[in-house]
């Protein structure tokens, strides 16, 4: 029998026994059957009032939420509630008059429609009390079935009760709760007329026992029937695809022609159920829409782009949201490398090479970055259009190649390596193709020098760190748990570059060009901007920079400036990340410049400007001293 069909049949029953239980997993459709399918089925026959659990935090709360939604339903068509606002705003203006006795203003006080009493008829239809997000409620699961039980068996209310019985809690505290005493006599060995010895023995079980306990039996005298939730995924999917607003015709028709494709990425699993709990697909509808939604800003860029078979971009978005909704993908020391693995075995039609590096970003974190989207488009293109033996070996995995191919092209591969010609992502491919050179058995034209390989890459950083294109970073990794497959060079090759990736270069870099950018400026701005930044390095340009900017202060300006400087700095010295000979020597010239305008201030009996100075070296001096110190112990 049909989910619905269950539920029809309690509503349709004269006076149920108690109420029903609608279970199943989070986002599934329970709420959305209630609010449609329920709701339209019973038209004619009932009102379906449905009542949130979400956050209530008293019983009190409970039943006030449930004689609001009443009078809503109760007054619909009724044109009630202008009359309600005016009765409110009489009943304000009455509980001001200081006047009138305490007890009139006391009743003023109260919500009219605390006084009225909610009964299971409503214009002789019949009142179906829905309780949602059982599971949600900030109350003890026994105290909420006992509230509900007030409308269920008391009030003779149909009543369904909606849960993910998974996620069910009970009480947050476990404490040991004595039940039982055993008293056991033991006598003495020697059948002396000495007095026996009694041992005792409690028996305790935990607060959860308890608990598990009460719930158990409340909610065998509540509910008369569990009812397990099976969706009709092919409605469901059918429903969503034709109810969401599009932003465009184009992308609406394209969705349509992918409803099939949809269904069968959202519930493969639609007529079995034998599925193990571990291995078990997350079904959630909002999470489907949200992925629906998204998905046009992905399909704008792959149509202007003339990417093919967009519907395989789609399904792997889709799988990759859903996935990431339920805690499944997600980022780790490697990025997404084992949770990918992790959303591939659940949803097969997701494919990493249908999904970009930078909208995974935008799914985990929020943020989209079109330079760097740009840039990996701009890779599949190139690996698309090549044409040239080099081109190819650079762009693709040797084992797809042909042999011929490879003795043509590779060698011109390395010298564009040696070259620093290769973008980060190829250096890493170009290191995986030596592994799959020695996993086929396939020797390569050209032995490797992984040494000058080593200053490509670092001709290729350099460029990137003085270009400040964060859109340019690794979107290829290799996990620790390949290293083994590589040799000792080419690892050492792989980690230059991980260490670009993983690590801070690029956000040291910016900083630094930040401060010499706002420094040049306006000093007093840079210290505000740049002083929770964090650096590396303060070199001899910095040092420069620094100096011309304390030169064309005024006394007010020098007054703060070296106060400033010091507060920035005394932080930055002591950071394990801080390059200390090469700020030594940056600290040491802006000392040396310092001295040079204290002898032009003299000279010009500029009396305060040369006591700032004086403070300005002092506070270097200790800057020096501490950096020097921190020398000594590195050695």
């Amino acid at each position: 029998m049909r989910t619905l069909d269950e539920l029809l049949y309690y509503c349709e029953e004269p006076e149920p026994v108690g109420a029903i239980l609608l279970t199943g997993e989070w986002g599934c459709g329970k709420t959305y059957l209630i609010d449609n399918d329920l709701k339209d089925a019973l038209e004619n026959k009932a009102h379906i009032i449905r009542i949130s659990l979400f956050g209530i935090a008293s019983i009190e709360g409970i039943h006030m939420a449930v004689k609001q939604a009443w009078i809503s339903e109760y007054n619909k068509g009724k044109n009630w509630d202008a009359v309600a606002k005016k009765v409110q705003k009489g009943k304000d203006i009455t509980s001001k008059l200081e006047f009138l006795p305490e007890w009139i203003r006391g009743i003023a006080n109260t919500d009219w429609f605390s006084f009225v009493e909610i009964k299971n008829v409503i214009n002789k239809k019949l009142v179906i009390l829905v309780f949602d997000d059982l599971e949600r409620c900030c109350l003890e699961t026994v105290d909420i079935l006992g509230a509900i039980n007030e409308y269920c068996e008391n009030q003779k209310f149909h009543t369904i009760i909606i849960a993910n019985q998974e996620k069910m809690r009970g009480s947050k505290q476990i404490t040991a709760v004595p039940i039982e005493v055993e008293i056991d006599t033991v006598k003495n060995e020697d059948n002396t007329n000495t007095p026996q010895r009694i041992a005792g023995k409690i028996k305790c079980k935990s607060q959860k026992d308890i608990d598990e306990l009460s719930y158990n039996e409340i909610k065998e005298k509540i509910i008369h029937r569990t009812v397990q939730y099976i969706p009709d995924y092919a409605s469901i999917v059918d429903t969503i695809v034709d109810k969401t607003k599009y932003q465009d015709e184009k992308y609406r028709d394209f969705v349509k022609e992918c409803e099939e494709g949809i269904l069968e990425l959202f519930a493969p699993d639609r007529n079995t159920y034998n599925e193990s709990q571990n291995d078990k697909r997350p079904h959630n509808i909002r999470s489907l829409k949200c992925a629906i939604a998204d998905f046009y800003r992905v399909y704008g860029i792959l149509t202007k782009n003339g990417f093919e078979d967009i519907d395989k971009w789609f399904y792997s978005f889709i799988s990759y949201v859903i996935a990431y909704k339920a805690n499944i993908a997600k980022e780790g020391h490697y990025g997404t490398l084992f949770s990918d693995n992790e959303v591939q075995k659940l949803y097969p039609a997701f494919q990493n090479k249908y999904m970009f590096a930078t909208v995974k970003k935008w799914i985990l974190r929020g943020i989209w970055d079109i330079d760097a989207l740009n840039y990996e488009i701009e890779i599949i293109k190139s690996r698309k259009k090549a044409e040239t033996p080099s081109d190819i070996v650079r762009t693709n995995q040797i084992m797809d190649i042909e042999e011929e191919v490879i003795v043509e092209g590779f060698p011109q591969v390395v010298k564009m390596a040696y070259a620093g010609e290769l973008s980060l992502d190829e250096y890493v491919d170009f290191i995986w193709n030596n592994y799959w050179g020695r996993y086929y058995d396939f020797k390569l034209p050209v032995r490797v020098d992984w040494n000058k390989v080593r200053i490509g890459i670092n001709k290729v950083i350099n460029n990137l760190l003085d270009s400040r294109k964060e859109g340019q970073q690794v979107h290829t990794i290799i996990g620790a748990d390949n290293k083994e497959d590589f040799t000792e060079e080419e690892w050492k090759t792989y980690q230059s570059i991980e260490e670009f990736q993983t690590g801070n270069l690029l956000m040291f870099s910016n900083n630094k060009k930040l401060y010499v950018e706002e420094m040049q400026e306006n000093a007093m701005t840079a210290f505000t901007i740049c002083q929770n930044k964090r650096f590396n390095v303060f070199d001899v340009e910095m040092a420069i920079i620094t100096a011309e900017a304390y030169a064309k202060g005024n006394n007010f300006d020098k007054h703060q400036f070296s106060y400033y400087f010091n507060k920035m700095w005394k932080g930055n010295i002591i950071s394990p990340d801080i390059r200390v000979e090469e700020s030594l020597v940056g600290f040491r010239k802006l000392q040396e410049l310092l001295k040079e305008q204290k002898e032009n201030l003299q000279k010009n009996e500029k009396v305060f400007a040369v006591k700032h100075t004086e403070e300005f070296i002092k506070y270097l001096n200790e800057i020096i001293e501490k950096l020097n110190e921190n020398l000594v112990q590195a050695e």
